[in-house]
């Protein structure tokens, strides 16, 4: 049975490496492993303050099987207000390796020198709870402070590794990105690889998920949406009901909002939501989202409940789902 190994992966990763997998098949393990044997420092990230102090831990040590694997014996220390990654051998505290950051705490640290830093890994970065920091505009401004200048200063960029489960398409990162479309059409297509000149993607099926089907616990959950995104890679907790492309010769534009253009069906009360343009009234979320909801918000909103608003794909579903949430 073969696990997931990134050190296979390693000529194809990018500034921005993303890989998107079934649990338990050795994403993190086998990153974390090759992070340990590059030998240069690297940041272990994760989300919330709370996340990093867990894995400071005996409980939460991310490092617990390799340290059994291999003899290791590395912690997470916490030193005043930032993490260090070291070994703990002999009861003595050696030099660190690494680093360890909360994402949501990380603008306190604006300022430090990471030139040291090679990799970051960051784990599990999507969740499905909503959580309560702006988690793009964070990360963005993290890349740039550990980043710094070094590639005008001729050295390779910051190379970020970033796992989760599939748990949840509408991520902040992915739609920062506009990474969404693209794993939607892969999942569409059944494409693995994406790859461009600072992005890659991976969305990776494994024999070790074939074999956790057997085990006792799949055994009793088959068919559930945690198995489906335990297992096969699906993100099972998103709706992708009403999304497809429609005709749109058998609709009538009514209004543009944020760039996206409502239609009404010539025939029948029904909606369809696309990027195609046309000479219609014009809104923006920010300074107008009042008027469009007075105008036509919660027209549209009671037909999208009673399942008559369809969608040219799910960057357009989520995005017309959060206006009429606002």
């Amino acid at each position: 049975m073969k696990y997931y190994d990134i050190r296979e992966k390693l000529p194809q990763l990018r500034a921005i490496s993303i890989i998107i997998g079934g649990r338990g098949i050795g994403k993190t393990y086998s990153t974390l492993r090759f992070l340990i044997e590059h030998g240069e420092k690297f940041i272990y990230l994760r989300n919330t303050k709370e996340q990093i102090d867990t894995c400071g831990t005996d409980f939460g040590n991310p490092f617990k099987k390799l340290n059994t694997d291999f003899s290791l014996d590395l912690h997470i220390d916490k030193e005043e207000k930032h993490f260090v990654i070291r070994s703990h051998e002999d009861g003595k505290k050696g030099e660190p390796i690494g680093y360890a950051a909360a994402l949501s705490t990380f603008e306190n640290l604006r300022g430090v020198d990471l030139s040291d830093v090679k990799y970051v890994l960051f784990d599990e970065f999507i969740e499905r709870r909503t959580l309560t920091f702006d988690q793009f505009s964070s990360f963005v401004s993290f890349y740039e402070t550990v980043n710094r200048n070094r590639e005008l200063e001729g050295e390779e960029p910051l190379k970020v590794i970033m796992l989760s489960n599939a748990q949840k398409l509408g991520n902040p990162i992915l739609a920062g990105y506009q990474i969404i479309p693209v794993i939607e059409r892969m999942l569409k297509q059944n494409q693995r690889v994406y790859k461009t000149r600072f992005l890659y993607i991976e969305l990776p099926i494994s024999e070790v998920s074939d074999a956790k089907r057997k085990t006792a616990n799949y055994q009793l959950i088959a068919g559930s949406q945690y198995a489906a995104e335990a297992l096969d890679n699906e993100f099972a907790y998103d709706s992708f009901f009403n999304i497809g492309k429609k005709n749109i010769l058998e609709y009538k534009a009514q209004c543009i909002i944020d760039g996206m253009t409502i239609y009404r069906h010539k025939a029948k009360e029904e909606y369809y939501a696309c990027l195609i343009h046309a000479d219609v009234p014009e809104f923006n979320s920010k300074d107008q989202r009042l008027i469009w909801m007075r105008t036509y918000g919660q027209y549209y909103r009671e037909a999208y409940a009673a399942g008559k608003f369809y969608f040219s794909d799910f960057t357009t579903k989520l995005n017309f789902a959060k206006l009429i949430a606002m």
